[in-house]
């Protein structure tokens, strides 16, 4: 293949990628790229690339090499720094480099042996290393390998693997950025439906859960209960030590019902200091029952630096079948008996309004 029809080889296949990139298409495209090194870098026979992740070094691609078994091995920065050569845009490496290399850094390592076995390192001859740099740090290294002759690699050689290795930069930084939205977008996802000072399910988690649980309860005929709970006694230590010591004491709360409901039960901040929890398969005397553990649980003393606290709870209880068969009565009528509960000072109430039940 002449130079011109190497010059356009290569151009078609940049649009191909760029082509894939704008649809979206990520899968395999580091191997692809690889493959394509193949056909069109002269000297190239086998090859590698590896990707930095964290402060480690992977393989994500391989031609000529079993790449399922390269993956057991990663490299540090700084050994990935020492084969590349500090700060040189490229580099050629022929067999006795790459020995003293293995024997420097690797020494004994099992590494040696999984690179001898699956990765070709005892009959390579030359490695063309190709390291991309974005912000002045390695992100990736193309090594492209030779099993025939130290001078396989020429300056066309180096000028078609730089291509090839800036077309992999752009797919780093496309795969990196798709990654930070990713994991932004879980974030936002996550704080959409959690309490951000407690970590609980918040009000919209709570109600989405709930009626599906309710959905479940009417399929299986089980009892659903849903507890109401005000914290007694909070304004005041809000008001006296501040909000910081306020969302410690919110903290602990929250950390405590979670620890004393049942495993199977969902523990929801509802907003300010109301928390229900919805228990699943629980009639109306086991909610009591976990009320009761619930509130015993809040009123122990909270010590908090220098401060010893305490506060109990007021709970109100709603049950489907007999309170109601949706979701929005079910929360009405707990709250009305939590109301209920404050205002009589029985701390717990879980029949009808005109017949409280205290604890």
């Amino acid at each position: 293949m002449s130079k011109f029809e190497t010059c356009v080889e290569i151009l078609q296949y940049l649009g191909e990628i760029a082509s894939k990139l704008l649809s979206g298409q990520t899968e395999n495209v580091y191997q692809d790229v690889l493959e394509k090194a193949m056909k069109i870098v002269p000297g190239a026979q086998a090859g590698s690339i590896l990707v930095r992740e964290n402060d480690r070094f992977v393989y994500v691609a391989a031609v000529g090499y079993e790449l399922e078994e390269l993956q057991k091995v990663s490299f540090t920065v700084e050994e990935e720094e020492e084969w590349v050569g500090r700060d040189r845009s490229y580099a050629i490496v022929l067999r006795e480099d790459i020995e003293r290399f293995d024997e420097a850094l690797l020494k004994s390592d099992k590494r040696v042996g999984i690179l001898a076995n699956f990765g070709g390192i005892k009959k390579i001859k030359a490695t063309l290393i190709i390291p991309v740099r974005i912000k002045n740090k390695i992100a990736l290294v193309l090594n492209l390998d030779n099993f025939e002759r130290n001078d396989a690699f020429d300056e066309n050689s180096i000028i078609m693997a730089k291509v090839l290795a800036n077309v992999l930069g752009i797919i780093f930084n496309r795969l990196e950025l798709e990654n930070q939205l990713r994991v932004k977008n879980q974030l936002l996802e996550y704080m959409s439906y959690h309490d951000t000072l407690t970590n609980l399910p918040n009000r919209r988690l709570l109600e989405e859960f709930a009626e599906k649980m309710l959905k479940l309860a009417k399929r299986e005929n089980k009892p659903l209960s849903i507890l109401f709970m005000d914290l007694d006694k909070f304004k005041p230590i809000n008001d006296t030590y501040g909000h910081q010591v306020g969302d410690e004491v919110m903290k602990l709360v929250a950390g405590r019902l979670e620890r004393f409901a049942r495993s199977s039960d969902t523990v929801s901040r509802f907003g300010g200091d109301e928390f229900v929890t919805l228990a699943y398969d629980c009639a109306k005397q086991d909610a009591k029952a976990l009320a009761e553990r619930l509130i015993k649980a809040i009123e122990e003393p909270m010590k908090i630096d220098q401060l010893t606290l305490q506060l109990s709870a007021s709970v109100g209880i709603a049950t489907f079948p007999e309170d109601g068969d949706e979701l929005t009565k079910l929360i009405r009528v707990a709250d009305e008996r939590l109301y209920m509960a404050k205002k009589s000072g029985a701390k717990i109430v879980a029949q009808d309004r005109d017949k409280p039940m205290p604890c």
